[in-house]
């Protein structure tokens, strides 16, 4: 079994292709082509942090993938990154390891902000111009970057808690030469942005009622697990459309959970059966409710680990 490190995984990634893969991961998932455990996952109270572990295995693939990701949200007071972990690659024929992606949670943060991405294409108005980011850790950055890469937005607002990270998110962002500036207030913040992205492990709604208009969108990231929910339940059954990386996860634990007609939801792979976006009605108020699943891993490890094995 061969082990690689994060530089290494991070020079045999193709961006492009990483795209590709997740569009297909969760299409693979919305067939019924895909064989996974449910999510296990520890939550930490002091300092605050999860652990999740996910697999899952694409039928006709040759490789399947057991994923462990961490994050502790207080690492970087610390001078530590907020997200680790490593990825192990087995063979489907045999059960035999064959890698270990020691990614230090670079495959999870990035499947997870191509996700995000590519639901924000999904529902954004055509003219998108502004992304809203709440949220300044880690998944904030990388969701503001890929959004605005995918929609092709020339704006980028940022709301958090710690206003002193909103801004030096921004002041980074602008040294990519994006247009990105802190904003104080969330309410302003959402009702100037196209799309907003909330990317937070909070466990309270910070988006309710008070924030609801027509043509309002929503990509919430961070309720991954039981007791998180960025959104309040009555505005996510204000939307038109729902959409979910996967209708049985989202019940169970996301922001979907509880909501009183399940089959309006819409599973991502579904939408993207019929194009890249939904061409929704201006008016029309849409939420994505993401909580991460197995299949994006095996698609993003397994990528990872076919351009690794040409470089041997």
């Amino acid at each position: 079994m061969r082990s690689f490190d994060k530089a290494s995984i991070v020079a045999a990634i193709n961006e492009n292709e990483a795209v590709l893969a997740i569009e297909r991961a969760f299409r693979d998932h919305s067939n019924g082509q895909v064989h996974s455990f449910p999510s296990g996952h520890l939550r930490f109270d002091r300092p605050p942090g999860d652990f999740h572990v996910k697999g899952a295995h694409i039928t006709g693939r040759p490789y399947f993938t057991i994923k462990m990701a961490s994050s502790f949200f207080d690492n970087p007071k610390r001078g530590l990154p907020s997200s680790n972990g490593l990825m192990l690659v087995f063979n489907a024929e045999s059960g035999e390891p064959v890698a270990t992606l020691l990614d230090e949670g670079l495959l999870t943060d990035l499947r997870t902000a191509i996700a995000g991405s590519i639901a924000a294409r999904l529902i954004a108005p055509p003219s998108a111009r502004r992304i809203g980011i709440v949220g300044a850790g880690t998944q904030g950055a990388m969701q503001a970057r890929w959004v605005s890469r995918l929609l092709g937005s020339a704006e980028i607002g940022i709301w958090a808690r710690d206003a002193a990270r909103a801004e030096a998110l921004a002041v980074s962002l602008r040294g990519e030469g994006k247009d990105a500036q802190a904003v104080s207030d969330l309410n302003t913040l959402c009702a100037q942005s196209d799309v907003i992205v909330t990317t937070t492990p909070s466990r309270t709604p910070l988006l309710g009622m008070e924030q609801l208009r027509p043509g309002l969108r929503v990509v919430a990231i961070g309720a991954d697990a039981t007791g998180k929910r960025e959104l309040s339940l009555d505005l996510v059954e204000a939307a038109d459309v729902r959409l979910v990386d996967s209708r049985a996860q989202c019940l169970a634990y996301g922001d979907c959970a509880g909501v009183s007609d399940p089959t309006r939801l819409i599973e991502i792979g579904e939408a993207l059966s019929r194009g890249p976006t939904l061409a929704l009605p201006s008016e029309s108020v849409a939420i994505a409710d993401l909580t991460g699943i197995g299949v994006q891993d095996a698609a993003i490890a397994e990528l990872a680990w076919q351009h690794l094995t040409t470089t041997l």
